[in-house]
């Protein structure tokens, strides 16, 4: 073991402090757990960086999003096909939903919502210019599911949006 003195700044004491009031045990102890818990964010910002797994967690804490594998996606659209109009309704409704969720939390811009929800992994977003984005699909069989779901869900957007289904692609043009 080796002894370390360190200074620290009011913020940092107080952080300390509450950390103290928490655990309750010595500030070496209370310092080892902070090193170890920053080499895991470390190794884990290797894989994502801090504000993807900042969105996930947001996504998957609250127990309101599913993580499926790609295959099952792809089996789900399949089965679904044309679905029913009943569905894409909802779907749509859903994306309303998520307007209004994303406006919460401060999420404004077309970029800022399609960067937000390109976590889910249904799309890898391409950004053409500022007005304009191309979604390339991970399961090209959800490409009416997104297309609606965006449709819903840029309905209340500030401006005028266009999407274009193309093959495998979506096109997000604001007006």
């Amino acid at each position: 073991m080796k002894r370390i003195c360190a200074n620290f700044d009011e913020e940092s004491l107080d952080i300390l402090d509450q950390y103290h009031a928490k655990y309750k045990g010595s500030t070496a102890n209370l310092l080892r757990m902070a090193l170890h818990s920053l080499k895991k964010l470390e190794e884990l910002q290797e894989k994502a960086p801090i504000e993807k797994i900042e969105a996930y967690v947001d996504k998957l804490a609250n127990m309101e999003h599913l993580i499926i594998d790609i295959a099952d996606g792809k089996a789900i659209f399949s089965e679904i096909g044309e679905g029913s109009e009943k569905f894409w309704d909802e779907i749509h409704k859903i994306g309303e939903e998520h307007f209004k969720e994303y406006q919460d939390k401060g999420l404004i811009t077309a970029t800022q919502i399609l960067k937000h929800f390109e976590i889910t992994n249904w799309y890898k977003l391409n950004i053409d210019s500022e007005n304009n984005f191309t979604l390339i699909l991970s399961v090209s069989e959800g490409s009416k599911f997104l297309k609606t779901f965006f449709s819903g869900l840029f309905h209340s957007y500030s401006r005028d949006v266009e999407i274009i289904e193309e093959y495998k692609k979506i096109r997000i043009r604001v007006k």
